[in-house]
This record gives C-alpha cells, structure tokens and sequence, in this order.
C-alpha cells in the first residue's frame, strides 16, 4: 500500500471516528500495548459521547483465584445493558487460534511464529475478578478481544454470548449492534452503585499499582500452578530442546513450551 493509499485510509478512520486526527494522535501512546487501548477508548468515547456511560482503562481488580492475585482489565465499558470488557492485541500477521487452546499463533511468515495466551482465557479470567468484586453474575458482562488492522483473524473462534473476536476497524459497529440487541439489566440506581465502585478501582490503579500487578505476573509465570515450586528451564533429550517444568519433577509433572 502506497504512502497516499495509507493516507486516504488514515483520512477515512477519522471520518468515521475509528481513529483521533492528528491532534489526537500526538497525545498517542508510542508503545504498540497502549496504543491500542488508547484507541479503543477513542471509538468507545465517540460512540457514547451523548449517554454519560463512562469508560475505564488498566483497571487493577483484585483476583484472589490467581496466583498474581490482581487482574488488570484493559477498557472496560460500563452500560445500563451490561458491562464490556475489551482485550486489546497488536500483533501483526494471521492470527490462530480456538477457544479451548492455551495457545495462539501470530504467523507474519512460514519460520516466522510468535504464540500467546489465548486472549479469550484471559478475558475470561478478568470477568471472573470482576463478576466477584461487583457482586455481579459473569452472564452480565460482554468480552471483546480486539486485534488490530494489522492481523488477520484466520481461525479464531466465533462470536458467542460470551465474547467476541474482531479487529479494531470493526469494533464500533460490533458493538453497536450488540447493544441494539440487548435489553436493559440495571436500574439507573444500580448503574450509579457499579459505576461507584468502578471509580473506586480507577483511583487505585495508579502507576504503582500497575507496576506491581506487572511483578506480581511476572512472579506467577515463575510459579508452578499445579504444586507451587519454582519452575526451572529444563532441556528435552531428544533433541536438546528447551521447555518449562517444575522443580518438584519427578513428582509434579507440570511443564509448558517457554516463558
């Protein structure tokens, strides 16, 4: 696509109010994981401008059941039709995956392949910790996994009741259509108690708290979830290549493909 070509698209975005104009550009995060949640917020805000739903980014909710014991939910959406919560993913190339598989796959070529955690799973996780802080059943919330234009979506799961998979470019008329289709579920008195305990997470989820949600991952990754030993990098004998296990091998057999 040539230079004018990437404008004249750029242009459209805009026009439609799936992407901020120059101005808003400039206020855009650099990191590609901020980015798209800038963005997504972006097209939530237009969309909802004139009915006072409010929208929330890096939310830290706590989450007893993991071994991080916080979640942190990238957009959240709240509506007196239910609440949305959006995944955001940047990664480029065909995207695979189903939704009972821990892994899925960004192929930008044939040896070049990048797996991550099955966002579905993950959004899946973040609902539980939500549906629990709110006092809330998890059928009163909606998961949006959203890609950017630069994937494309192979083999992903279709929508269900529970989620949907889409890229961004999408998404305003996703959902638009699937608030059209959805009755009201809380009462103007209880929007305005879910909206007051939300405002009570976004004022706790500061830098600080992010950064140690962040630690606390990054020390759960180095934790088996079977036993609770450390994992180790262990190397296959057959052909001398690394995995992931657990200390306590032989007695716990907990092993995955990397980091």
């Amino acid at each position: 696509m040539s230079d004018l070509d990437n404008m004249l698209d750029y242009l459209l975005d805009v026009a439609r109010g799936d992407m901020p104009g120059p101005i808003g550009m400039l206020k855009a995060p650099d990191e590609k994981g901020p980015l798209g949640e800038y963005l997504i917020k972006y097209v939530l805000d237009n969309m909802i401008a004139t009915t006072g739903y409010p929208t929330y980014t890096n939310l830290i909710v706590p989450n007893p059941n993991s071994l991080a014991h916080t979640a942190e939910i990238d957009v959240l959406l709240l509506t007196i039709k239910g609440i949305f919560v959006f995944e955001s993913k940047n990664y480029a190339g065909w995207i695979f995956g189903s939704d009972g598989q821990r892994q899925w796959t960004a192929s930008l070529a044939k040896d070049k392949r990048e797996r991550f955690y099955n966002p579905v799973m993950q959004n899946r996780e973040h609902v539980r910790a939500l549906a629990a802080y709110l006092g809330l059943h998890e059928s009163a919330f909606r998961s949006y996994i959203v890609f950017s234009k630069r994937s494309v979506l192979k083999e992903v799961p279709a929508d269900t009741s529970e989620y949907c998979v889409c890229q961004r470019p999408s998404l305003r008329s996703r959902l638009r259509n699937d608030l059209r289709a959805r009755e009201a579920l809380f009462s103007d008195e209880h929007f305005r108690s879910l909206k007051a305990r939300l405002d009570v997470l976004a004022a706790a989820s500061g830098e600080g708290a992010r950064e140690e949600h962040v630690e606390q991952v990054r020390e759960a990754m180095r934790t088996c979830p079977l036993c609770g030993k450390p994992l180790v990098e262990r190397h296959r004998k057959s052909d001398g290549g690394a995995f992931i296990g657990c200390s306590g091998y032989p007695r716990c057999r907990y092993t995955r493909a990397a980091w």
